[in-house]
């Protein structure tokens, strides 16, 4: 319990929020009672959205060539050749996002844009998104894009170019609703399908072959 509190990330990536609140919460007492029950409940829902759990797979740790799912969410594209697959993400589901294998970076790439609704698929283009490129040890190449949403308006990448990371590794985290594009390399294994709810560090998302 203690360490779910200290490890939210709400005191690491949006501590402003905290003291906002704070604030607004001592002048509602003071002055206005219902509006520190109001700062209250919206810091109890920004507190359950800045959650952070430690997530396991078992299938990556026997098997290197297992891919990860990126995200908690619900897959809402497949493309018809299955490389690219996006995940959707709800204000209620976790925002932290994972490495889908391990490999090292091999780029990192930012690019400012739009906020459209982000379970469209042009919102894959059109919205401001950051690429993450990881070199798995067989040489093969997948993308992680963090794409920011209507209410996202911040991507955060803990992740540096060149650091070699380990499957189901913590790398960042998109604040509010958001969406995860996942591009894998040609004759992928797909383990997941559309409308499927699926687990970030937990669900297997596929297999390199």
């Amino acid at each position: 319990m203690i360490s779910a509190i200290t490890t939210n990330l709400i005191w690491s990536e949006s501590l402003w929020i905290v003291i906002v609140l704070a604030f607004l919460g001592a002048v509602g007492w003071l002055f206005f009672k219902p509006l520190a029950f109001i700062t209250l409940i919206l810091f109890a829902f920004c507190f359950y959205f800045f959650r952070n759990p430690d997530r396991i797979c078992p299938e990556a740790l026997r098997d290197p060539n297992v891919m990860v799912c990126p995200a908690d969410g619900t897959v809402v594209g497949i493309s018809p050749d299955k490389q690219k697959i996006s995940i959707f993400l709800s204000p209620l589901n976790v925002h932290v996002n994972w490495t889908p294998v391990a490999g090292v970076i091999e780029q990192i790439n930012y690019v400012p844009g739009k906020f459209v609704m982000a379970f469209l698929p042009k919102s894959s283009e059109l919205n401001e998104h950051n690429d993450l490129v990881i070199r798995h040890a067989s040489g093969k190449k997948i993308l992680v894009r963090q794409i920011a949403g209507t209410v996202a308006r911040r991507i955060v990448c803990w992740a540096k170019p060149h650091e070699s990371v380990a499957a189901c590794q913590k790398y960042g985290m998109i604040k509010f609703s958001s969406r995860v594009d996942v591009i894998l390399p040609e004759g992928s294994i797909l383990n997941v399908e559309t409308g499927q709810r699926v687990y970030g560090g937990k669900t297997v998302l596929g297999r390199l072959v």
